[in-house]
């Protein structure tokens, strides 16, 4: 009898309990004013977009504050040491670089470069090996030398096991330490070729080619290697590149990139002014699958994997002009929109205009046309059960490549955090071109009566290496400081 009077009297407890539960969430109710969200224009600089700063070890320290990425080539030697046939790479050296761009607030593209033929009086003519493996090459007759600008530059036979078992060795350790990295937005693959380009044409000796099976082993060996950071190969015609998850990186940009110049007869004539044969290597509009022979475009890459590259260095010359306005902005516009590129390197070069001059609204224009332009299209709220929905926009031509989370901020009328909490089943490098995504927030089922404000914000990842990593920032009105917006104005009663 007892003992059914004890459960009798729990079960009535947990009745009572469960109602009062329920009675609190139908009573809690909530009042939420969202606010309403207009696209302003794109903004530079911006994380992972715009163009890029190519960093200078000389002078580290002067990165122009337009710029949110720098280019960091890699000299093969300065990274990856063998010594008594033991290997391994120098990460102080390459934390210290890190650490200098990160601590701008920007990120990394890294390019690891072997062999580069504007700096023959350093490495061993041009060549940056490791002394070890240069040896053993030398030694099997592996070295090959060419002359070049009244000096000799040296070649390696790129299809040697010893060379090959090297490249793969140092991507495996490079990956190990550097895979996932918050401060590196792409590792462009180089190692193959002038200035890690894939292009050995000006050597005279077949055997520095490397064929199409071995380049793809080292495909394999990045693509293997790298899940998280997003790879960048230089042509998707070579080793079968295009068959991989990866982007591309073209470095000739504009001059051999697109068939702008079947839509504009202006600019078809300055690229024949220079180079009558300029169509003949599309390798970004169409490209020579080597297998068979077959024409196929890498339309579709773009939706998951980033595009860049640099500008050809005859856009630096008469006949063509600056790239701000006339037919050389057209174009530029033209291939950014038509690549989705995210990026480009080398205005540098060609002359930034500086904050004062004329062209240089025309020229952040621009910077900001690249990759993604994410907004806030809307805000929605479903006030019976404390459901908020903020709806995600993309006017770019590209999406952003990571999934960075958004972080929800839960204000009471004093301006006190009461609550976070961040949406991990958002997606935000889903939210292609013209698309758009949702992100969920519930309010807190412990929140007491009172007035409250709700903020959004995405997490840079970078946040960990230095406090001026440069938040995400959206096209919208409703902005606040460091890439915080306002969703709602909340009454719960």
């Amino acid at each position: 009898m007892k003992k059914r009077l004890l459960r009798l009297t729990a079960l009535l407890l947990t009745i009572a309990l469960s109602a009062a539960v329920l009675a609190s969430c139908i009573t809690m109710k909530y009042a939420v004013t969202p606010r309403t969200f207009h696209h302003t224009s794109p903004i530079v600089p911006n994380p992972m977009k715009g163009f890029v700063s190519v960093f200078n070890e000389d002078d580290p320290d002067k990165a122009n504050p337009s710029f949110s990425l720098e280019y960091i080539g890699l000299k093969f030697s300065s990274v990856y040491h063998i010594e008594n046939g033991v290997s391994s790479i120098d990460c102080e050296y390459i934390d210290s670089l890190l650490h200098k761009v990160n601590s701008r607030g920007n990120t990394v593209i890294f390019r690891v470069v072997m062999l580069d033929p504007n700096k023959l009086y350093e490495g061993t003519h041009g060549l940056f090996l490791p002394q070890e493996l240069y040896q053993t090459l030398k030694t099997d007759g592996r070295i090959y030398a060419d002359p070049l600008n009244n000096d000799t530059i040296e070649y390696p036979d790129f299809n040697d096991e010893h060379l090959i078992a090297a490249m793969i060795d140092f991507v495996e350790q490079f990956a190990a330490v550097y895979d996932g990295h918050p401060g590196i937005a792409a590792i462009q693959m180089g190692l193959y070729g002038s200035w890690g380009e894939w292009n050995m044409s000006n050597c005279s000796d077949t055997r520095c080619v490397m064929t199409n099976p071995n380049l793809n082993r080292l495909i394999e060996a990045f693509t293997e290697s790298f899940t998280q950071t997003k790879l960048m190969a230089r042509n998707p015609s070579l080793g079968n590149a295009n068959r991989y998850d990866i982007g591309f990186h073209d470095d000739n940009f504009l001059f051999n990139s697109s068939d702008f110049h079947t839509q504009n007869k202006a600019w078809k004539n300055l690229l024949e002014q220079v180079d009558p044969s300029y169509g003949t290597l599309q390798q970004f509009y169409d490209f020579m699958d080597g297998q068979n022979g077959n024409y196929m475009p890498i339309w579709d890459k773009w939706e998951t994997q980033m595009f860049g590259g640099e500008l050809s260095g005859f856009m630096y010359n008469p006949p063509f002009g600056p790239l701000w306005s006339g037919t050389e902005r057209e174009a530029l516009d033209y291939c950014i929109r038509q690549f989705h590129m995210s990026w480009l390197m080398g205005c540098g070069q060609g002359g930034l205009p500086k904050k004062d001059a004329p062209e240089y609204a025309s020229y952040e224009a621009v910077s900001a046309s690249f990759g993604y332009d994410i907004a806030i299209a809307k805000v929605e709220a479903k006030e019976r059960t404390g459901k908020i929905i903020t709806t995600f926009t993309n006017y770019g031509v590209a999406p952003f490549y990571y999934n960075w989370v958004p972080e929800y901020q839960l204000l009471d009328s004093l301006g006190n955090v009461t609550y976070t909490c961040c949406d991990t089943d958002f997606r935000l490098s889903e939210v292609l071109p013209q698309s758009q995504v949702d992100s969920v927030f519930f309010i807190p089922d412990e929140t007491i009566p009172g007035d409250y404000t709700l903020r959004v914000r995405f997490i840079n990842p970078a946040e960990t290496l230095s406090e001026k990593a440069k938040p995400l920032l959206l096209s919208n009105d409703n902005a606040l400081e460091n890439g915080v917006y306002e969703l709602a104005a909340i009454t719960a009663q």
